[in-house]
């Protein structure tokens, strides 16, 4: 199976709202070609909408790495930073 029939399928997943059989497959395919910027960008939104802001901004860098100034990315972290910052107060203000 060729590595962009792979992608689809797990972007087919994704859609699907089966995050973890798509993370199964993004991350085998991150693991056998770590500059796969559409692969990262795909597990970055899978852990977005997992609520895992942090992993979701590593592989929005991890993109930024290998494709400066990808609008993806580059929104992805705004969006990140802006949900962190939004329930990091109540850490500090119970």
């Amino acid at each position: 199976m060729k590595m962009s029939d792979t992608l689809n399928e797990a972007k087919a997943l994704f859609d699907q709202h089966e995050l973890a059989g798509s993370l199964e497959i993004v991350n085998r395919i991150i693991e056998n070609d770590n500059e796969n910027v559409d692969a990262f960008l795909l597990r970055a939104r899978i852990h977005y909408k997992s609520q895992q802001w942090g992993k979701a901004m590593n592989d929005y860098c991890a993109v930024l790495e290998i494709e400066p100034g990808n609008a993806e990315a580059i929104s992805g972290i705004e969006m990140a930073k802006s949900i962190l910052g939004y329930f990091t107060p109540d850490m500090f203000n119970p």
